[in-house]
């Protein structure tokens, strides 16, 4: 089998342990584009916290944002596609958050919003939230109740925590909210971050890598997806060729097709580099007009 595209999750995955792009990572991704691969990159990040990823990688083209809930040109810096929250169900999760005496994010469709988040005011940040605020230089505005906000232009509710609170507010979240939510519970170690992110239950990378692939007329057996962590499931179980890194969540290493390296040695790297040595990419034409 040939592959045509293939979507690469960033936290853990594209990024070394210590969260940044190594050398040997960003020549292999050229080589991979090279070669006629489409490279597109899946995250559960927005464009605003992704910049920096792109400069380094040096790749600007469809990608796919908030774990799916946008996929934005990154080199016009056009929205292709997004998938907003149920303004009702916003608020009852900040709700449920704020009654427990979490401080919410909401995350913003940036370019409408004007702003990356909404947090909750009166609650003060934890030191994981500060620093992943300014690490990516997010641009954050406080309301006093987001349980009455209108939520017109949120994507995705989320707190960070310890694990302990995280652990407790996820069970209790599903009792409340059942099946009408898609909630993850991610860990980001090279920022000591730890968040529980909730979407609406259309909202999910796979999706999101599927209107970019219609885009140049790749069909899903003809895409691989790397990722290491739980909300990467609907990717790598629908994907042609589904790849788990071998610092991956357990259960993602048990759905995959294929098991790689650790992302402190480059797993994405190798992969990519024997990939094209063994001529299994077929080449698209990038310059064709994407139907739509």
């Amino acid at each position: 089998m040939k592959y045509k595209m293939i979507a690469i999750d960033i936290d853990g995955t594209l990024l070394s342990p210590l969260g940044d792009v190594t050398p040997r990572t960003r020549a292999a991704v050229h080589k991979a584009l090279e070669a006629g691969l489409l490279v597109c990159f899946a995250t559960g990040r927005n464009f605003t916290e992704s910049r920096a990823v792109l400069e380094a990688i040096g790749h600007y083209d469809s990608a796919v944002f908030v774990g799916g809930a946008m996929v934005i040109d990154t080199k016009l810096g056009a929205t292709l596609h997004r998938t907003l929250m149920d303004g009702e169900l916003a608020r009852r999760l900040c709700d449920f958050f704020e009654s427990r005496g979490h401080a919410v994010l909401a995350m913003q469709d940036t370019g409408h919003a004007g702003v990356d988040y909404l947090i909750s005011r009166g609650m003060p940040l934890n030191d994981a939230t500060q620093r992943w605020m300014s690490v990516t230089a997010a641009a954050i505005h406080r309301e006093d109740d987001l349980s009455h906000h209108s939520h017109q232009h949120t994507m995705r509710v989320s707190i960070v925590a310890p694990p302990e609170l995280i652990e407790a507010a996820q069970r209790q979240l599903l009792e409340v909210f059942g099946t009408s939510i898609v909630s993850h519970r991610l860990v980001v170690p090279a920022y000591g971050v730890e968040v529980l992110e909730v979407f609406d239950q259309a909202v999910n990378k796979w999706e999101g890598i599927l209107h970019v692939a219609r885009r140049h007329g790749i069909e899903p057996r003809e895409i691989i997806a790397i990722g290491d962590d739980i909300n990467d499931m609907p990717m790598i179980k629908n994907a042609g060729l589904g790849v788990a890194m071998g610092n991956a969540n357990p259960q993602l290493q048990a759905a995959a097709d294929q098991v790689i390296g650790h992302n402190r040695d480059d797993g994405v790297a190798v992969f990519l580099e024997e990939l094209i040595d063994h001529h299994m990419v077929e080449r698209i034409d990038l310059n064709e007009q994407p139907s739509h």
